[in-house]
């Protein structure tokens, strides 16, 4: 067995293949033109390399895609020191080959491969759908995570922003926000936010829906950005940096009532120390346990904490 790297061609055989996984509820031709779209996104034609694991014929058994990030440790002294982290997605097998470990085959020799060629590698992290079980053979290390579940409303505001945000105003809204004072991090930059919304841009021309008018919103000091997911009809918070109760509260029915405006049946957060509290006092906030996009995390090199001490935002999601 031996790792390649997919040329295009490759990579548009295996959308077809990927498309019964995570196709719905796009028509066939409508994923592929959605996987080209994405392909095409300047963060990914920068970040983006697709692998397969073939066999000796060179039939494809596995494939998955990585996305580099940029990560930052600090040492003892308090330096920071920028790498690259890798996010894993997409790891498909098809049925006819599933229960021979191929994935986690493929996962391990990504993870040397990266080893191996990135000098700067800090750590693999990958979102599971399918349970920690599989990833845990190759070294990664999962952290238990939960949704806030907000109701979406066109009521009277009870809270006022000062302004609501467009897709160009990403980059200063980016630049606004506070760094998380831990060991370790991984932090998007404008063209990684930026990606989330091409996905919603292009899953509301596709499904003829529309988008929300503004992707994020600003009080004070305290900043949100937000993106439409088309298909389970929700808006997901994927940055929050609040400085206070009252700014969350500001901001998160802001995205209420813009999933409101868009047909939206609910906002979505994933919850984060630093804001659970004021999150749990909102009027109808419900706490769920994620089944799917679980963070797990594999160190590249040493000196990084446990899983569970690395935070992690919607926005770092691929």
């Amino acid at each position: 067995m031996h790792l390649v790297v997919a040329n295009e061609a490759q990579k548009a055989e295996r959308d077809r293949h990927t498309y019964t996984a995570w196709g719905s509820p796009l028509t066939v031709e409508q994923f592929l033109e959605r996987e080209q779209r994405l392909r095409a996104h300047p963060w990914s034609r920068d970040t983006m390399r697709t692998w397969l694991l073939c066999d000796d014929a060179g039939r494809v058994l596995t494939s998955c895609e990585t996305f580099r990030t940029p990560s930052y440790l600090r040492g003892p002294a308090c330096q920071t020191t920028r790498g690259d982290s890798f996010v894993i997605a997409s790891v498909y097998t098809e049925p006819a080959l599933r229960g021979h470990g191929h994935a986690t085959r493929l996962m391990d020799q990504v993870a040397a491969e990266l080893e191996r060629t990135e000098p700067d590698a800090q750590a693999a992290v990958l979102y599971s759908d399918v349970g920690a079980r599989i990833y845990r053979r190759s070294g990664y290390q999962e952290v238990p995570a939960w949704d806030w579940h907000l109701p979406v409303s066109n009521g009277p505001a009870m809270h006022k922003v000062d302004a609501l945000l467009e897709d160009a105003d990403v980059p200063s809204a980016l630049e606004r926000m506070r760094r998380p004072e831990v060991p370790f991090y991984l932090w998007p930059d404008a063209p990684q936010v930026d990606w989330h919304l091409e996905r919603e841009r292009i899953y509301a021309e596709l499904l003829r829906r529309p988008r929300p008018r503004a992707c994020g919103a600003v009080v004070g000091a305290s900043t949100a950005l937000w993106a439409m997911v088309a298909r389970q009809g929700e808006l997901v918070v994927l940055m929050l940096d609040a400085r206070s109760e009252d700014d969350a509260a500001a901001l998160l029915e802001a995205a209420g009532a813009q999933a409101h405006k868009a047909g939206l049946s609910k906002v979505v957060l994933w919850e984060e120390p630093g804001t659970m509290p004021w999150v749990a006092r909102l009027p109808e906030a419900s706490r769920e346990a994620r089944d799917g996009s679980l963070p797990m995390v594999r160190p590249l090199r040493e000196g990084l904490p446990t899983a569970a001490d690395i935070p992690f935002a919607r926005a770092l999601w691929a």
